[in-house]
């Protein structure tokens, strides 16, 4: 996946859970404003951590990040 479909999968991401948690959202801007989409795409996936029913908008593309072994930013269990 190239840098600029992964910042697009990011921004998707923070759509599904944008004002929920202004402080993690805000450090996921940053990322994406760094350059840094997988850290941006964890930030969403922890503020959907305490709404559960959220992972199932989450775009199949972030499940199959997780299954990366050099995907560093996400953990499934």
């Amino acid at each position: 996946m190239t840098t600029e479909e992964m910042m697009k999968l990011a921004e998707r991401c923070l759509s599904i859970v944008s004002t929920l948690d202004t402080d993690i959202e805000s450090c996921a801007q940053d990322a994406l404003t760094a350059g840094e989409p997988e850290s941006a795409i964890a930030d969403a996936l922890d503020i959907a951590y305490s709404h559960p029913e959220l992972y199932a908008k989450f775009p199949d593309e972030v499940y199959e990040l997780a299954k990366d072994s050099d995907s560093k930013h996400f953990f499934f269990t």
